[in-house]
This record gives C-alpha cells, sequence and structure tokens, in this order.
C-alpha cells in the first residue's frame, strides 16, 4: 500500500506542505520540560509538602546553656525558630555549629539568630 515516490515527486510533496504549514510557535512546547526543571519541581513539593512540628519551647536561659556548651565543645546543634513562615508553617530546624556571638545573638552555619527567636535548640 506504500506508494514509492520519486525525488521529484517527493521534491513537490515537501515544497507544498511547506507553502501550506504554519508554525504553531510556543503552543507546540507548552508540554515540555527539561528533566532538571522536572526535577526541582518535584524537590520543591516535596519540601512544602512537609510538616514541621513545634517543639517544647525553652527559655532564653535553657537556650544559652545549650548553645555555649556546643561553641565550647564544638558540637553541632538544631535550632528551631519561633517565627513562622509565609504560610503559617514551623520552619524546618537551621543545623551546624555555632560560630559566633554577640550579647544577644548567635552566628549558626552563616546565619544570624536573634536569641529571642528560639524556640528549642537541642544537639544534633
Amino acid at each position: 500500500m506504500n506508494k514509492k515516490f520519486n525525488q521529484e515527486e517527493f521534491d513537490q510533496i515537501l515544497d507544498n506542505f511547506f507553502k501550506t504549514y504554519q508554525d504553531r510557535g510556543m503552543k507546540k512546547w507548552q508540554g515540555f520540560f527539561l528533566s532538571d526543571h522536572t526535577a526541582t519541581m518535584n524537590k520543591d513539593n516535596r519540601q512544602r509538602s512537609i510538616i514541621y512540628h513545634k517543639k517544647e519551647p525553652m527559655t532564653v536561659e535553657e537556650v544559652s546553656k545549650i548553645l555555649m556548651n556546643a561553641y565550647a565543645n564544638h558540637r553541632q546543634v538544631s535550632v528551631q525558630l519561633k517565627e513562622l513562615d509565609i504560610e503559617g508553617k514551623v520552619q524546618p530546624d537551621i543545623v551546624g555549629f555555632v560560630q559566633g556571638y554577640q550579647i544577644d545573638e548567635i552566628v549558626i552555619s552563616g546565619i544570624w539568630i536573634d536569641l529571642n527567636n528560639i524556640n528549642n535548640v537541642a544537639f544534633s
């Protein structure tokens, strides 16, 4: 059933096709995503679906004691902040080593944290 075309007929068919062909532009690419983009979207969706639970609140004195111990003994800590994200959910813990401190602030993994904003801290 397949008809064989000679070169001249084939060229004529191609010419006719491209004379009437109308490119749909970006519409043809709307469903196309690179695998890296899809992987990033999936990772973001997984991270958004994680629910962090609020831990037992600690006093500033308790927090300070643990942080100073971690600083003196070079131990890793996990810090949960009191402030919530824009959706009103508990943020993931900040995990790292205490790198320094000032009167009411501490540096963990390059992030300055106000001691009054710490809900809970524990050794990792």
